[in-house]
């Protein structure tokens, strides 16, 4: 094993989080950050589903992980594999052990298709498709394209899961694409949705429902996908066992923690191996000095790119009250719902824990779908990250 490596904080993850965690503590005067991350590209997630839809590009997904890293940050390009949580000590991949006086938990979650019985089978012989994985995307785009006719399913599920509404956004854009093409009325577009409801804010459900009506889709709410073989899906639901025949499926992936967190005892009982933090100020339930945000954190609410960007300033301001003995900073739950119901058409909800509607930017509505939502979500909102949330200016 490598000598022991000691910093003032350590992260593990190169993802949104950790990024802007690292890029935030030198901009708060931490000169000794540690990241561990193992990818050599960093993707913005949010753009797989216009590049599956074929209203994006390739070029724009991804950028080189090591043009992210911020300066001065100490770069361990291995992953994360076992965790000390007294010493906050990381043990990497390649056997160097490293130690934090505080350590920010953000490793995302991880796709986990053995949850889905025949998932990995249809995804390899192209029957099902998914704008969630981006070695994927270009078959999606081919099969979206190809579609004139049949029966089209698409899945939504509930936590966890990343994305609660950007799940929506393969679904509509394509029904918009087809209506374009004059297809629609030959495709039977049927969407199984897990949950009771379609969203838990009444108005952004509304705005949902609107638009899942204008392209007449059969919506089986309280439903979830059993197993897939070939083209047949099996669905449990309100009505019993189903089984549908399906020309496409497109999949909302079935996600679990990463295995370190459990194995490392940074979970508990109740938070299915995500580690278990509070979810108002972050820190670790038992590990005063181990905190989490993002999609590998178990906080109750929708794992989006909206919350963790709270997210992380509220870590990075707790690290000082709680070095300082001062009362810890809050998170409420803050998140955006971005959910484009057409090609150019987008609704921009925001709302928090409470599931109260928050309103950031200066006007009366932003969950009523307009092009300037979508303008925002597809052409500014990619900037913004590249430019100021991963350099911790925003």
């Amino acid at each position: 094993m490598a000598s022991e490596q000691r910093h003032d904080v350590l992260i593990i993850g190169g993802g949104n989080g950790g990024l802007s965690a690292a890029a935030h503590l030198l901009r708060r005067g931490c000169r000794d950050v540690a990241l561990i991350e193992p990818a050599e590209q960093h993707v913005y997630k949010p753009l797989q589903h216009y590049l599956g839809t074929g209203i994006a590009s390739e070029r724009e997904l991804s950028r080189p992980q090591a043009s992210l890293i911020p300066d001065g940050v100490r770069w361990y390009r291995s992953a994360a594999v076992a965790v000390d949580p007294e010493r906050r000590a990381v043990r990497c991949a390649d056997g160097t052990e490293v130690r934090g006086a505080d350590l920010i938990v953000a490793p995302g979650a991880r796709i986990d298709w053995s949850r889905l019985p025949g998932a990995e089978r249809a995804l390899a012989e192209g029957t099902a498709v998914t704008t969630f994985v981006d070695d994927l995307l270009p078959r999606t785009r081919q099969r979206l394209d190809a579609l004139d006719r049949g029966r089209a399913v698409f899945q939504v599920h509930e936590q966890p899961a990343s994305g609660r509404e950007t799940a929506f956004k393969p679904l509509l854009i394509s029904c918009d694409r087809w209506r374009a093409r004059g297809v629609l009325d030959r495709i039977e577009v049927v969407l199984v949705h897990e949950g009771a409801r379609l969203h838990p804010v009444a108005a952004i459900e509304a705005e949902i429902r609107r638009h899942l009506d204008d392209y007449g889709i059969d919506v089986r709410l309280g439903t979830r996908i059993r197993s897939i073989d070939g083209d047949a899906v099996e669905l449990e639901g309100p009505a019993g066992e189903t089984t549908l025949q399906a020309d496409l499926l497109h999949l909302h992936p079935p996600y679990a923690a990463p295995a370190f967190l459990a194995e490392s005892g940074l979970d508990d009982a109740s938070s299915g191996g995500f580690a278990a933090v509070d979810p108002e100020t972050l820190r670790h339930r038992r590990h005063p000095r181990v905190w989490a945000v993002g999609d590998g954190a178990d906080l109750g609410d929708a794992r989006t790119g909206g919350a963790l960007r709270e997210q992380v300033k509220t870590v990075v301001e707790n690290i000082r009250r709680s070095r300082a003995g001062q009362p810890l900073e809050r998170y409420d739950g803050y998140t955006v719902a971005p959910i484009a119901t057409a090609r150019r058409s987008l609704s921009f909800g925001e709302y928090d824990r409470a599931l109260r509607v928050r309103r950031s930017l200066p006007v009366p509505d932003e969950i009523r779908s307009r092009l300037v939502w979508h303008v925002l979500d597809r052409y500014g909102l990619p900037q913004v990250y590249w430019h100021r949330i991963l350099k911790g200016r925003l």
